[in-house]
C-alpha cells in the first residue's frame, strides 16, 4: 500500500475519533468543569506515551522540544475553548463550527509562506460562511458558546500547518513530538482548573469522557496525525478533516438524540461542498491564482 494512501486511511480513523468526542464531552461536562476534563484528559494522555517517549529520548533535540511547545500551547487553545464551547451548544453545532477552520488554512498558509492565495480560497470561504450561518443561526445567537468554538478555528488552522511545517522539514522521533504536544497542553487548562471541584471525576459520564479521549482522542489520533499528515498534501488533509463535524453530528444523534434538520442538512452540505470545490479546482489551471508575489506553491 502506497505511503500516501495509508497516511489517507489513518488520518480518516483520527477524524472519526476526533467526530466522535464532542457527544462524549457534552456529557461529561454536564457533571464536571471543562478545564478539570481538558487537565486530566491531556495528564492521562501524556502518561501513556511516556513509556514509548523514554525509549526515543535518545532522539530529543531542540527543534523536537520547540516544535511540541508550538503545538501544545494550540492544543491548548483549541481543546479548552471547544469544551467550554460544547457547554452550551450541541455537539453537532459545535464540531461544524470548528470544521470551518479548513477555509482558514490557504488565508494563514500565506502568512507563513507555505501557500499561494487563490480565487478559489475565497469564494470557498464565502460559501463556507454561508453555509455556517444557515447551519447554526449564528448571528441570532452572540452570547452562546458558538463564539468559544469559533475562535478554536483560529488554532486548529495555525495548528494543522505548522505540524505540516515542522515534520516535513525536521526528522523527529513521533513519540516524542507527539507527547511533547501532549504534555505542553497541559498548563493553560491546568492553571485554570486551580480552585474547580474534582468530585464528580468518577462519575459515569466523567470517567468514560476522560478515558476515551485520552486514549483514543488524543493519544492515538494525535499520534496518527503526528505520524501521517506530512505524506499528504495541506489541502487534502485539511479537507479530510472537515468530515470530524459530519461523523460528530451522526454520533451525536445517536447518543443524544439531537435533531438534524433540514436547515442542517442544507448549511452543512454548503460547507462541505466549498471544501470539496476548493480541493478540486486547487487543482486545474493557474488562473484560480492571484498574481501575488506572496507564498510558495
Amino acid at each position: 500500500m502506497k505511503k500516501e494512501i495509508r497516511a489517507t486511511l489513518f488520518l480518516f480513523l483520527a477524524t472519526v475519533l476526533w467526530g466522535g468526542t464532542f457527544p462524549v464531552i457534552k456529557n461529561a461536562v454536564a457533571v464536571i468543569d471543562p478545564t478539570v476534563f481538558v487537565t486530566l484528559r491531556f495528564a492521562l494522555g501524556a502518561l501513556l506515551l511516556l513509556p514509548f517517549a523514554l525509549k526515543e529520548f535518545k532522539y530529543n533535540s531542540r527543534a523536537t522540544l520547540k516544535a511540541g511547545m508550538v503545538l501544545g500551547l494550540l492544543n491548548g487553545g483549541i481543546y479548552l475553548l471547544q469544551t467550554i464551547g460544547v457547554r452550551t451548544i450541541d455537539a453537532g453545532q459545535a464540531a461544524f463550527i470548528v470544521g470551518a477552520a479548513v477555509v482558514l488554512v490557504p488565508f494563514l498558509a500565506v502568512w507563513f509562506k507555505v501557500a499561494k492565495l487563490r480565487w478559489i480560497d475565497i469564494v470557498a470561504a464565502g460559501a463556507c460562511l454561508i453555509g455556517l450561518f444557515i447551519f447554526t443561526g449564528f448571528a441570532l445567537n452572540i452570547h452562546s458558546g458558538s463564539w468559544w468554538c469559533l475562535i478554536s478555528t483560529i488554532c486548529v488552522a495555525l495548528n494543522v500547518i505548522y505540524l505540516q511545517m515542522v515534520t516535513r522539514k525536521n526528522n523527529h522521533s513521533i513519540f516524542l513530538l507527539t507527547f511533547y504536544q501532549i504534555l505542553f497542553t497541559l498548563p493553560l487548562p491546568a492553571v485554570l482548573s486551580l480552585g474547580a471541584s474534582y468530585h464528580n471525576i468518577f462519575t459515569p459520564p466523567a470517567f468514560f469522557g476522560i478515558l476515551f479521549c485520552a486514549i483514543f482522542a488524543t493519544s492515538l489520533a494525535l499520534l496518527l496525525q503526528t505520524k501521517y499528515q506530512h505524506f499528504v498534501n495541506p489541502n487534502k488533509a485539511t479537507l479530510i478533516y472537515t468530515l470530524e463535524p459530519v461523523f460528530a453530528t451522526v454520533i451525536a444523534w445517536g447518543m443524544h438524540q439531537e435533531p438534524i434538520t433540514l436547515l442542517m442538512i442544507i448549511g452543512g452540505i454548503i460547507m462541505l461542498s466549498s471544501t470539496l470545490l476548493r480541493a478540486f479546482a486547487i487543482r486545474q489551471h493557474s488562473w484560480w491564482e492571484f498574481n501575488f508575489n506572496v507564498g510558495a506553491e
